[in-house]
């Protein structure tokens, strides 16, 4: 009876004792995979100094989601006030930016892009290749970027999110699903809508591209302000 339960023991110890191993074996795989992903490739740099020390990477996670970022404030208590006042009368639509990085005042929440460029695509935005030409276009000539399409992929709609924070593009995302809501919006800012064939071609004339003095957006709404107040 005694060897009986010895044997049991045994078993369960064993039991644990592989259990525990494989934590600890995946644990450690974890952690490898997750210093290859963020390390400096092991390889040279093309024109960086071997005696130089290596560069540092940072995933799209963490951009996105360490805790001390926190959406500039880019108004005054005055502008702010006023901002509100003008938005009382101002056209509008129930969408509102996708993603809290796009936040430009945090006290109040709100985007605010002077001048941008409105681009409303005809469908979804699947890869952020079909965005390209119209980004860069906009960065040489200093422009703010709104992006409003039916839906985006997320490799999209992370992109824009990281450029948000890093600072490297002022833009916003506003997911419009329905048709007659993204004909209103480029009717209230001149846009063209751009259809797909044309973004996977990077053919996307200044001229279809929507504008106006001041875009404002929260999380559940935007406003086309048309008059630089």
């Amino acid at each position: 009876m005694t060897l009986g339960y010895l044997g049991i023991a045994l078993v369960l110890v064993v039991g644990i004792a592989i259990v525990v191993y494989g934590w600890l074996s995946d644990r450690a795989d974890t952690r490898r995979r997750q210093e290859a992903l963020t390390g400096a490739p092991d390889r040279p740099i093309p024109g960086h100094s071997p005696d130089a020390p290596a560069p540092s990477y940072v995933t799209e996670y963490e951009v996105l989601h360490q805790s001390e970022y926190h959406p500039a404030t880019t108004l005054t208590d005055a502008e702010r006030a006023d901002l509100q006042r003008r938005l009382g009368g101002a056209p509008s639509l129930p969408h509102g930016h996708a993603a809290r990085e796009f936040t430009t005042d945090e006290p109040s929440g709100l985007c605010v892009l002077a001048d941008p460029w409105i681009l409303v695509a005809d469908q979804s935005v699947t890869t952020i290749r079909e965005l390209l030409p119209f980004i860069e276009k906009a960065r040489a000539t200093d422009h703010r970027v709104i992006v409003v399409a039916p839906s985006l992929g997320r490799e999209v709609l992370a992109t824009l999110q990281v450029n948000a924070v890093k600072q490297t593009l002022s833009c916003a995302v506003v997911l419009i699903p329905d048709a007659g809501q993204r004909r209103a919006l480029c009717s209230l800012v001149g846009a063209v809508p751009i259809p797909w064939e044309d973004l996977r071609a990077g053919y996307i004339p200044t001229a279809d591209l929507g504008t106006c003095a001041t875009w404002v957006s929260s999380p559940d709404q935007l406003w086309v302000l048309q008059d630089a107040e």
